[in-house]
């Protein structure tokens, strides 16, 4: 009875930490999910932070400033800005002055260089978003390792008691079994027969109490 009881409590405590542990996991799992698109955010926002820096090449470089170039922003704001520019040149009588050439060249660079300070802006942010994520991912995983070792710890726990409770009904049963041999022995030993004589020499049995 005692190792039967030990037994069942070794399952259910074995039965609570595999609980743990898949709750955990699935935790683990879900929280992953959640992350896992600004992980991504963050290696996009980090790839064109050092495209746009030259980090990665002068190619990479020229094929960023490029993009930003023929982009709808750029040149939406280059054909405001010029033809404001016009209007203004050709209502004071400037129109083909040099002065109008340089203006529109300086506003085309100014407009470039705004707006590759805007991406680099843009992709720290996604950096800041990505590192924040990985930190978080670091702090799930160290959770979920912690969920794992304790719930083998448990189980393992559960193991070592139920074989001390299994060792020590054992021996108490033998000790039993042993303890019951011995009385038995001595019981019959009490109950033999005791032979003896008489003065004249015949035997006379006496019978143990």
């Amino acid at each position: 009875m005692s190792a039967s009881a030990a037994s069942d409590a070794a399952d259910a405590q074995s039965q609570a930490a595999q609980n743990n542990l898949e709750l955990a996991q699935q935790q683990y799992n879900t929280l992953q999910g959640q992350i896992q698109p600004y992980l991504a955010a963050g290696q996009t926002g980090l790839q064109g932070y050092g495209d746009l820096l030259g980090a990665n090449g002068t190619d990479a470089q020229g094929a960023a400033i490029n993009q930003i170039k023929s982009g709808p922003q750029y040149q939406g704001d280059i054909q405001t800005a010029n033809e404001n520019i016009l209007a203004n040149a050709s209502a004071t009588g400037g129109l083909r002055g040099s002065n109008t050439s340089n203006i529109l060249g300086n506003t085309a660079i100014s407009t470039l260089n705004g707006l590759i300070s805007s991406k680099l802006a843009g992709y720290g942010n996604l950096i800041g978003a990505g590192q924040s994520a990985l930190a978080t991912s670091n702090g799930v995983s160290s959770n979920f390792q912690n969920a794992a070792t304790a719930a083998n710890n448990q189980t393992a726990n559960a193991a070592t008691s139920q074989a001390g409770s299994l060792a020590n009904s054992f021996n108490s049963g033998l000790g039993a079994i042993t303890q019951g041999i011995n009385a038995y022995s001595t019981n019959s030993a009490a109950n033999q027969p005791v032979y003896g004589q008489t003065a004249s020499g015949n035997p006379i049995m006496f019978t143990g109490t």
